[in-house]
């Protein structure tokens, strides 16, 4: 079983924000960051090196909520493009592990297929698997099914548990409480910039003694 973690908490607490911290898309002012055994400190009067912030991105792969396919390429190719020219691997190669890639995420069949032929669920699966092409220590997902109807963000939820169930680490920023209880190791509530509770599932679901955690559970469904 992989290490799991899921924030969660209203718009606006500062949930993609702390993600995209962790993947450097934004700049922590201070503190220190530590992914696969890489660890950057971060204040105001250094800035960090285009050297340093590759080798941190490399540790992490970010699933985003929008996709961010490639319109030009198929299936395939997306997956396996950050392989090609990112880790030089040859094309051949790149290929072989895309299509496995593909398979592992039930859509083999789909290879040849451009992201407009394919269903939202399964664009979203085809990045999942062009994350996983990258071998990352930390997945980061920000919100993956939030642009999917049910049906089809249950197809994206399963890809995830089963990453989960092979040991995947993830940070995971959803509203599917269904999903915090069956996959988190950790569960993360945010509100306003601030993380105000963090436990176990058991402890979140069973034992809530935060007033503001409770307003906020008994507002989602799911």
């Amino acid at each position: 079983m992989g290490c799991g973690i899921v924030i969660i908490g209203p718009s606006g607490s500062g949930k993609t924000t702390l993600l995209r911290c962790m993947n450097l898309l934004e700049t922590p002012t201070s503190g220190s960051l530590t992914i696969g055994g890489r660890e950057v400190n971060f204040n105001l009067n250094k800035r960090l090196s285009q050297t340093e912030i590759l080798a941190l991105r490399k540790q992490t792969g970010m699933v985003f909520q929008g996709f961010n396919l490639f319109p030009h390429m198929t299936a395939l190719e997306n997956v396996m493009e950050g392989q090609v020219t990112v880790l030089k691997r040859p094309k051949t190669q790149a290929a072989e592990r895309a299509q496995a890639l593909l398979e592992k995420v039930g859509l083999s069949q789909k290879k040849d297929s451009y992201p407009y032929q394919l269903s939202g669920g399964q664009q979203q699966r085809v990045a999942i698997a062009r994350t996983m092409a990258m071998e990352p220590s930390v997945f980061l997902f920000d919100e993956p099914t939030s642009a999917l109807d049910p049906e089809l963000a249950a197809e994206v939820l399963k890809v995830m548990k089963d990453l989960s169930l092979e040991g995947m680490t993830m940070v995971v920023v959803t509203h599917k409480m269904s999903f915090a209880r069956d996959v988190a190791h950790k569960i993360i509530f945010m509100d306003e910039g601030v993380i105000l509770e963090e436990g176990s599932p058991q402890e979140f679901f069973n034992n809530i003694s935060n007033q503001r955690l409770k307003q906020f559970l008994n507002l989602i469904e799911d």
